[in-house]
């Protein structure tokens, strides 16, 4: 019994030495076949869906415009419509409101010196009863203005009534000079109130109108300048924008744009330099825009490709409105792409280019630039991005070689 025993031991030892032996065998020949094929395969036709999540900029055909002024009064509603010479709103300078209250401190000096010529030159010493009206209203409109003064109206409501009490001012001297038999005894005063009018109408409010035809907007990032040509878009300038889309404006000035282009614009993203999440330039692919209802249509017109990312240009054609006070926005691509497909694996990327291994007529393997039009995650649809170079159904191709370690 124990002879049998030990042989069958021996029989199972050998046994599980020839099975390791067998695998390590079959394991080694995979290995070494995939050394030297490449791992080929054949590309073939396939069909995938793919969607590409991103931040993306919204780049419009704009022009920006700063006016100096400390207040200003709006006179359309923001995205309306413009046409060239259009009333936009009406600007008040710096002086405006000290202006005004200098003015009103002269005519009430003048009138005081008018006051006492007025009585003295009358027999009791009475003004006249249109005079005392004048009074009682400017009384009315001076309690307005020391209300107004508490913040409790605009600025642009305050230099009105400003102007209510000038005029009333003006009404009221102009009574009690007439009133006088030798007007030459205020000559120097009102020659003096009149240089400060001439000075205020020159410096006063004034009316800005638009030199362009489009929307009008009074929302600005300050980035207007920087995207004016979208062909000169890079990836850091869109990453940056990204990254800062808000950026404060001087609050010393106003300013407001004119979108000149209502239905053409365009829409900046980045993806990474490694990401099989790319667009085929020139195809026009369907995306939607987080919080805008409806889809809409974009032909890439621009692929630049670096270590740092693939900057993609789309261009729309569709109404700007919805997007006229946002710079960076969530937008989502989809598209079913049909193609010659190989798995992910098979792609290398260098300095943001993709590329596959070719077999070549001479039987080397070539390494060949393409587009990628889409990925489902497993696979790419790809085309060369040499138009002489013919990629076809049944081509043979291998992994990168970093792949095959």
């Amino acid at each position: 019994m124990e002879r049998t025993y030990k042989a069958n031991r021996r029989f199972f030892l050998l046994a599980i030495i020839s099975i390791a032996l067998l695998v390590l065998f079959v394991v080694g020949s995979v290995y070494l076949l995939r050394r030297v094929t490449g791992n080929i395969r054949r590309l073939d036709v396939s069909t995938v869906y793919t969607e590409i999540e991103s931040e993306a900029v919204v780049v419009r055909s704009e022009r920006l415009i700063t006016e100096t002024a400390s207040e200003s009064r709006i006179l359309l509603n923001e995205g309306a419509l413009v046409t060239e010479g259009d009333a936009i709103a009406v600007l008040y300078p710096y002086s405006y409101e000290s202006s005004l209250a200098s003015i009103c401190t002269k005519e009430l000096e003048i009138y005081t010196h008018l006051e006492s010529l007025i009585r003295t030159a009358t027999p009791g010493g009475a003004l006249p009863d249109a005079v005392l009206q004048y009074n009682d209203s400017i009384e009315a409109v001076s309690a307005r203005l020391r209300e107004a003064s508490l913040g409790k109206t605009s600025m642009t409501e305050y230099a009105k009534i400003e102007e209510q009490m000038i005029q009333l001012l003006e009404n009221r001297r102009n009574l009690l000079v007439s009133q006088l038999a030798d007007r030459s005894m205020v000559a120097d005063e009102l020659s003096e109130l009149d240089a400060m009018k001439q000075n205020f109408e020159t410096n006063s409010a004034k009316t800005i109108f638009s030199e362009y035809n489009g929307y009008v907007s009074f929302y600005s990032d300050a980035n207007e300048e920087n995207l004016r040509d979208v062909s000169q878009l890079t990836v850091p300038l869109v990453k940056r924008i990204l990254n800062s889309p808000s950026i404060s404006m001087d609050n010393e000035n106003f300013y407001y744009r004119i979108v000149t282009d209502r239905t053409n614009w365009y829409l900046a993203f980045v993806v990474d330099g490694t990401s099989e999440q790319r667009l085929m330039p020139g195809q026009t692919y369907s995306f939607t825009i987080k919080g805008v209802s409806g889809a809409y249509q974009g032909a890439v017109i621009s692929e630049k490709d670096t270590a740092s990312g693939v900057l993609y240009v789309l261009q729309i054609n569709a109404d700007v409105r919805p997007l006229l006070t946002t710079r960076v926005v969530e937008i989502s691509v989809q598209n079913n792409a049909t193609g010659l497909y190989v798995p992910l694996d098979y792609i290398q990327y260098e300095e943001g280019v993709p590329y596959i291994y070719v077999k070549a007529t001479d039987g080397s393997f070539q390494k060949i630039a393409v587009y990628i039009a889409g990925s489902d995650g497993e696979n790419a649809i790809i085309s060369a991005r040499d138009s002489t170079i013919s990629l076809f159904q049944g081509l043979k191709v291998r992994m990168p070689p970093d792949e095959e370690d």
